[in-house]
């Protein structure tokens, strides 16, 4: 067994090249390979394994083929950590009987499960990777570049995963930030599988977050229990960020048909959860400020200092643009300003310290 430590990150089509080069040239690291690996993801038609939170699939390239499972974890704010639960493995189904028995619910009909198995998507992408060390600590960087598959729909993969081999947590997202000094970056919190698994259809998707209850009163006593309260705030955040991409492609795959009133119904919802996204940050900003040494850290750095300088004029700019509504209909041009995600990180780094 192996329990990975992640962190993962967007990154830009546009800025990939750009992200290449700067890793070729970042202090301590050493390029590794270029890969190209195809993932089949498997589970049964009432999706059993989803169920009990695991993800299981064959992942092949040029030279190895392995099937992985990897079981019920910790995923927050872009930090993800789950045991994992690998098999060397020559055949393109997989075999469940092959894992140790010890993860498997009590009473599990492990020959049964196995008979139901049947792909569910699938993930293509070219992988390159470096390895970063420094000190106590050593990273490895993988920089995936594909599209995920399923139902005859594909989205675009364009990550960027640091996995802690040895060192801290904090080393994680220190490296985060120095490298979005130069490029570029966010959270994610979705992972391959779950962009799959939604892809495919056979999970709804399901906008989650307790903010209406937690925080719209959070400013009236922001200093207490300050930590829980912007932990709620960034996952809002990044929760906004996925629904506003689940909007987006909604309305871009609809078709010539699609009546005009659901064009205008869904370009108001965008309008909407994106002024939210707006107040989101705005509320974490003040939230940020009460702790003296993460509102010294936020304004010193001049890229975050910026950003927060000119949220205030985002919403005037979003409704006054004269762009196209498919061309308003993406975070992407908002989220590519370096203060976005180095923001999003800092205030990682407090919530983990």
């Amino acid at each position: 067994m192996h329990t990975e430590t992640e962190l993962k990150l967007f990154v830009a089509l546009q800025d990939y090249d750009s992200l290449v080069k700067t890793l070729n040239n970042f202090p301590h690291s050493t390029y590794g390979k270029s890969d190209l690996l195809f993932n089949h993801y498997f589970d049964t038609s009432t999706l059993q394994l989803a169920q009990w939170d695991m993800g299981l699939r064959i992942r092949g390239s040029k030279n190895h083929q392995e099937q992985t499972i990897k079981t019920a974890g910790n995923v927050g704010s872009g930090l993800h950590s789950r045991p994992e639960f690998n098999v060397t493995t020559a055949e393109k189904t997989p075999n469940l009987l092959l894992f140790p028995q010890h993860i498997w619910p009590n009473n599990t009909d492990l020959h049964a499960l196995n008979n139901t198995l049947k792909g569910i998507f699938e993930t293509n992408f070219s992988r390159e990777t470096w390895l970063m060390k420094s000190n106590s600590c050593t990273i490895e960087i993988a920089l995936d570049k594909g599209e995920v598959i399923a139902a005859q729909k594909t989205k675009l993969i364009n990550e960027l995963e640091l996995e802690l081999i040895t060192g801290q947590t904090e080393d994680l997202i220190e490296l985060a930030l120095q490298i979005a000094n130069l490029i570029p970056l966010r959270l994610a919190v979705e992972s391959k599988a779950l962009a799959g698994y939604l892809l495919s259809g056979k999970v709804p998707y399901q906008f989650k977050t307790d903010w209406p209850n937690r925080l719209n009163d959070a400013i009236a006593s922001p200093t207490q229990n300050l930590k829980p309260l912007l932990k709620i705030a960034l996952n809002h955040w990044l929760e906004l960020e996925r629904y506003l991409e689940h909007l987006s492609n909604n309305i871009r795959e609809a078709s010539e048909q699609t009546p005009p009133i659901f064009q205008l119904e869904k370009n108001a919802e965008y309008a909407k959860f994106f002024n939210q996204l707006i107040h989101c940050i705005g509320i974490l900003q003040s939230l940020a400020f009460n702790d003296k040494k993460l509102k010294a850290r936020l304004l010193l750095d001049s890229q975050i200092a910026a950003f927060i300088k000119i949220l205030p004029k985002k919403v005037a700019s979003f409704h006054q643009n004269s762009a196209s509504p498919k061309e308003l209909l993406s975070i992407e041009p908002f989220w590519r300003d370096i203060g976005y995600g180095k923001f999003q990180l800092v205030l990682l780094a407090y919530l983990t310290s």
